[in-house]
């Protein structure tokens, strides 16, 4: 199919509106998660190892409001509910994923059911993911 110079400025536009969507649905994830209260959003903060700098950081990645790490781990086999998964994620692997500056290739392979195929290039919990399958926590 021969390339359209028209279908450029329609993905251009796509690609800002999505952005828009995004930044305020992180707005609205960040306005709820502060409304929980401080002393109850300290300790959520100290459970995923993050400052509240390093949150509103992570907040301006793509797709923060988003879970990434749930479908990441069904994606490769890994069952997140499995208490050796959950003992994992509150061992860093949250908090990795939650800063991760991949998450917009993430998110674009989980959508296209390609995720498995491509993670170990790019996944900094890839080694977590690792682990996890060895040791039959699946």
């Amino acid at each position: 199919m021969p390339y359209n110079l028209k279908d450029e400025p329609a993905e251009a536009w796509r690609f800002a509106i999505s952005f828009l969507v995004d930044r305020e649905r992180s707005k609205a994830a960040k306005r709820e998660f502060w409304a929980q209260g401080p002393h109850k959003c300290a300790g959520i903060l100290h459970d995923l190892g993050l400052t509240r700098a390093e949150f509103d950081d992570a907040m301006r990645l793509p797709y923060a409001s988003e879970d990434l790490l749930t479908p990441a781990m069904r994606s490769v086999g890994i069952d997140p509910d499995s208490f050796q998964t959950l003992e994992a994620t509150r061992g860093g692997m949250s908090r990795t994923c939650m800063t991760c500056p991949h998450r917009r290739e993430c998110r674009g392979l989980l959508a296209v059911f390609d995720f498995e195929n491509h993670y170990q290039e790019f996944c900094p919990n890839s080694r977590g993911f690792a682990k996890l399958l060895e040791g039959g926590r699946t």
